[in-house]
């Protein structure tokens, strides 16, 4: 888990030794396309292990990671208006807003030199930092202005210092000896973060229902405490963002290294919208190919790589047609399930014909587990937000292929995304990227 490489190991043992492996004396992991169901189908029943649940420091408020299966219900209710499919698209004007000003500073770029080479990683960082935080408490990081990193995002991307924590708790002794001795000074960061996390929570708190976003949807229901909104929509920042930069960047990657896939998509693109105002969220939704990009971007790019583990119940249960006893942790791996031979045929190819239903293309992967994909999870505990996360994918990455020409820059090769590092997310590699303007 410290090294960043726990994926990858769980990946050559599957390769090794099969369909369900002992990955640790006391759990197993699946890559079974049945085993989704058995596992994530049934919430109440299959808990999140302790050391996989994370309270942030100093806050005691239930968030939807560390918390009780009834909280976990509560918050979801309240949540649900804000991430429904409605919500989403009353919320287009702002992401559009922002995918605006992202053109307007390559554009600056491309105003002397007519090309210009950015680091996609960062840039989509920039965006998906800005709208996450106006989707959600009403107010941006200002990444896109000024073109860097503000401090909270800084601080809430220290994944690599969270999954070390996270490891020790294996540990309780050394934890607990840690943790004590541990000085004030060493979450100053953290604090600081929490302080600029309290301050806009309570100006949006303040400003009334004026708008659509994630913190006036928690105000509706007037059921939740200032804490409360405080820690679910610093998880909801993060997470919103990390899902939308992985998933674009991972999906442009493989666009550049198969440049027949990416002139076929901008063609579609270009031969649709004659104009860049036509480039809607509902208009977005009748593009088959698009839809079939960004399905194989997840599948090869998958926003959480690793595991999500949950504890068997007392009594055990039946997973992939095998009793597990309680008391085991089980999990299935989305990095290695959706590149596995028996799931996918040419699994390691980037093909998003796979996704395009009758179409002749897809003819060849007719033997794929289509029920082995779930980027966004199944049951009580999936992804809330994923009306939102489809609707920032679609308008991005459909905006910047129709205004630009995209490319490799010469003498630049870029990070093969499957050799990374995985600290819980991927640790994503710098990604040059030539842009030309189209039009």
């Amino acid at each position: 888990m410290v090294r960043g490489n726990l994926p990858h190991k769980i990946k050559h043992f599957h390769e090794k030794y099969g369909d369900i492996v002992r990955v640790a004396p006391d759990e197993l992991s699946f890559i079974r396309p049945d085993a989704w169901r058995d596992i994530y189908s049934k919430g109440r029943e299959f808990v999140r292990p302790d050391e996989y649940k994370d309270q942030p420091p100093g806050k005691t408020a239930a968030n939807l990671i560390a918390c009780s299966e009834t909280e976990h219900a509560r918050l979801r209710k309240i949540l649900a208006p804000g991430f429904s499919e409605k919500y989403a698209m009353e919320q287009e004007p702002f992401i559009q807003s922002y995918v605006d000003k992202l053109c307007e500073k390559l554009d600056d770029r491309l105003q002397n030199d007519k090309i210009s080479t950015v680091d996609v990683v960062e840039w989509i960082n920039y965006l998906a930092f800005d709208v996450i935080g106006d989707l959600t408490w009403g107010s941006s990081f200002g990444c896109l202005d000024g073109l860097t990193y503000h401090p909270w995002v800084q601080t809430v991307g220290q994944f690599k210092a969270a999954i070390v924590v996270g490891a020790l708790k294996f540990y309780p002794p050394i934890y607990s000896f840690l943790m004590a001795i541990t000085p004030p000074s060493a979450l100053q960061a953290v604090m600081d973060m929490w302080k600029l996390t309290e301050q806009n929570v309570r100006e949006r708190v303040a400003g009334g229902a004026s708008r659509p976003d994630i913190v006036g949807t928690m105000m509706a229901s007037e059921s939740m405490t200032q804490e409360e909104m405080e820690v679910n929509s610093m998880m909801i920042v993060a997470a919103g963002s990390e899902s939308i930069t992985t998933v674009l960047t991972g999906v442009i990657s493989h666009l550049l290294r198969t440049p027949d896939k990416l002139n076929t998509l901008v063609q579609i693109l270009r031969t649709t919208f004659l104009s860049e105002q036509e480039i809607t969220g509902s208009a977005l939704k009748s593009l088959p190919y698009l839809d079939a990009v960004l399905n194989e971007g997840m599948r090869l790019c998958p926003t959480i790589p690793d595991g999500m583990r949950r504890n068997v119940p007392v009594g055990g249960a039946t997973i992939a047609g095998q009793i597990i006893p309680g008391g085991m942790v089980v999990s299935i791996p989305p990095f290695t399930t959706y590149r596995a031979s028996r799931n996918f045929t040419h699994a390691e190819e980037f093909a998003p014909e796979r996704w395009l239903g009758e179409d002749v293309q897809s003819s060849k992967f007719q033997g794929d587990s289509k029920t082995a994909f779930n980027p966004f999870s199944l049951g009580a505990h999936n992804c809330p937000g994923q009306n939102l996360a489809w609707l920032e994918l679609r308008i991005i990455l459909v905006r910047l292929l129709w205004r630009y020409n995209l490319s490799i820059p010469p003498g630049v090769e870029l990070p093969q995304w499957e050799d990374q590092g995985i600290w819980w997310f991927w640790d994503k590699q710098p990604t040059m990227v030539r842009f030309q303007k189209f039009r």
